[in-house]
């Protein structure tokens, strides 16, 4: 029943795309072209990849509003190892390693002091803003030794490296979610903390994951984003980004509720996302209009999933 109704949604989604794309056809020649198309694609790989993460601890019952900041801080700290000169991966996996650090200390603030993770996680997004830029000075980090660049910018049999990156942790988070005991219990914790605890799961080592997780995805896409443009920028990240990675997340059918959602799912919504944004350019509309526009898909995705859930019970 539940695979049948995700499965729905993602068809529903890719029906506007669709529709999307082909206004966005009419109104501009560009969008069909190569280049073009494979912009889109690669605009999503930053949506996609924080959407992973974060919606993986949204099914399991949590929530992440620090995700901006983690994307900046991983970004930073890790241009500013490379700057020193410090070889790319040691400096990628101290970054990543510093970010994970803010996934277990937002875990500790929600179950250990009972903070709820809304008012936790945006603590935690405004203190790591003040953290980048006093770090910073408030100015970008470069340059960047091209290895690392390349990261982003280099391609594999005509296929960008970053896509390609996108693609591998898509297919690790759906085999985590769909093909191991750990998704099992991810989507019982989601689905019922109560009932979870009482079949004993490990609650608490599950919850540790799933924030860790979600940062260590935010730090990566960071970096990612660091490595596309040639520099650790100070701007990067914020609300927008998080706002963004959360919107990819439900308008792709994981519920806010928990429980519920798929990967596939994420990355048709991540496409979405930057197909809107290419199709407003292209066809000359202006750019106040994209908040409009997602706006009115979230509050559709968000009211689906409410019908969607109230019919779930209604069959059991």
């Amino acid at each position: 029943m539940l695979t049948k109704i995700l499965v729905r949604q993602e068809t529903t989604l890719v029906l506007v795309i669709l529709v999307i794309g082909a206004f966005a056809a009419s109104r501009s020649s560009l969008f069909l072209s190569q280049g073009n198309l494979t912009e889109i694609l690669r605009s999503s790989v930053i949506y996609f990849v924080m959407a992973c993460g974060a919606a993986m601890l949204i099914i399991g019952g949590g929530l992440d509003f620090s995700a901006g900041a983690v994307f900046t801080l991983g970004a930073l700290s890790t241009c500013k190892l490379l700057v020193e000169g410090v070889s790319w991966p040691l400096a990628v996996l101290a970054g990543m390693a510093i970010c994970c650090a803010v996934g277990v200390v937002n875990f500790v603030v929600i179950t250990y002091i009972h903070v709820p993770p809304i008012i936790a996680t945006l603590g935690t997004f405004y203190m790591l803003t003040g953290i980048d830029n006093l770090v910073t000075g408030g100015s970008d980090v470069l340059p960047l030794p091209s290895s690392f660049q390349r990261i982003a910018q280099g391609s594999v049999a005509g296929v960008s490296n970053d896509v390609l990156i996108a693609v591998a942790v898509g297919v690790l988070f759906w085999f985590l979610l769909e093909r191991t005991r750990f998704g099992v219990n991810v989507r019982a914790l989601g689905g019922n903390r109560q009932a979870a605890v009482g079949n004993g799961l490990r609650v608490f080592r599950l919850d540790l994951a799933l924030y860790v997780i979600a940062a260590a995805t935010a730090a990566l896409a960071g970096m990612i984003y660091s490595a596309r443009v040639g520099a650790g920028q100070v701007t990067a990240g914020g609300t927008s980004t998080t706002l963004n990675a959360i919107t990819a997340v439900l308008i792709g059918g994981v519920s806010l509720m928990g429980g519920m959602g798929s990967i596939q799912g994420i990355a048709v919504g991540a496409v979405l996302l930057s197909l809107i944004d290419n199709a407003l350019v292209l066809t000359s509309i202006p750019p106040q209009y994209n908040s409009i526009v997602i706006g009115a898909i979230l509050v559709c995705a968000v009211g689906f999933d409410h019908l969607r859930r109230a019919r779930i019970y209604r069959k059991r």
